[in-house]
């Protein structure tokens, strides 16, 4: 779906990625590696929230760092999840979804309203459609930005850390959400520190840290038997 070449990002003197070549596929990709490793960076460059500093990045092989390229496209098919939510404070549930069905996709009240309803019972959030973001724990408001994401019908998703928010408790509950799309065939890019679940869940493991690619290889080649030094000290502070 997207070819990543030779990505770079820098902040002044700050170096977050060099030279990052991936290609990213139609399955599930977990991102590990230690905070500060550039992980939720790479992540935005991935639809331009952060504009690289050098490199390229095609999408069905068109660039999307092109001035002529319309990133409204690549934004609609590839969806992001952020750490914090982001709800609308003064729309309802219903209403925070239907927002980009209306006023990106055009589409009317009425059928904006039907498909809205259809994603939150996906996420198990249909008797919460009337309440206010407020109302709502963090968890059960991950899984509305959720159902918001998935309305857009899009051809992948972008997690950043979606549960690193949430008391442990709310964790369990958008980890078997994500895991439902995961079976049903939903592409997703994850940035997460849940080890358990990107082992049992992920297609690949792409490990950073200091600013590259470290390691990138199948769930239980990555956790059995890691190459790099740097990943198998990052998992014996996870796993011990």
């Amino acid at each position: 779906m997207m070819d990543v070449e030779h990505l770079k990002k820098q902040y002044g003197d700050n170096l977050v990625l060099n030279d990052i070549s991936l290609k990213i596929k139609e399955e599930v990709t977990c991102i590990l590696g230690p905070s500060g490793a550039g992980k939720s960076t790479f992540l935005r460059c991935l639809n331009l929230l952060e504009k690289p500093t050098g490199g390229d990045i095609l999408y069905d092989g068109h660039s999307i760092l092109d001035t002529s390229y319309d990133i409204r496209k690549l934004r609609e098919e590839v969806t992001m999840v952020f750490q914090h939510f982001n709800l609308f404070p003064l729309r309802s549930v219903v209403g925070n979804v239907m927002l980009a069905l209306q006023s990106v996709k055009k589409m009317s009240k009425h059928d904006a309203h039907d498909l809205a309803m259809e994603m939150l019972k996906k996420v198990d959030m249909v008797d919460k459609a009337d309440k206010m973001p407020d109302m709502l724990s963090g968890g059960q408001q991950q899984r509305v930005a959720i159902a918001r994401a998935l309305a857009m019908q899009p051809k992948m998703i972008l997690f950043d850390e979606p549960t690193s928010a949430l008391d442990p408790e709310l964790v369990g509950g958008v980890l078997d959400v994500m895991r439902n799309l995961a079976h049903n065939g939903m592409a997703m890019v994850i940035v997460t520190h849940e080890m358990a679940f990107a082992r049992d869940v992920s297609d690949r493991i792409i490990f950073m840290a200091d600013s590259v690619v470290q390691e990138d290889a199948a769930p239980h080649e990555f956790f059995t038997n890691p190459k790099t030094e740097r990943a198998q000290n990052f998992l014996a502070r996870f796993l011990s």
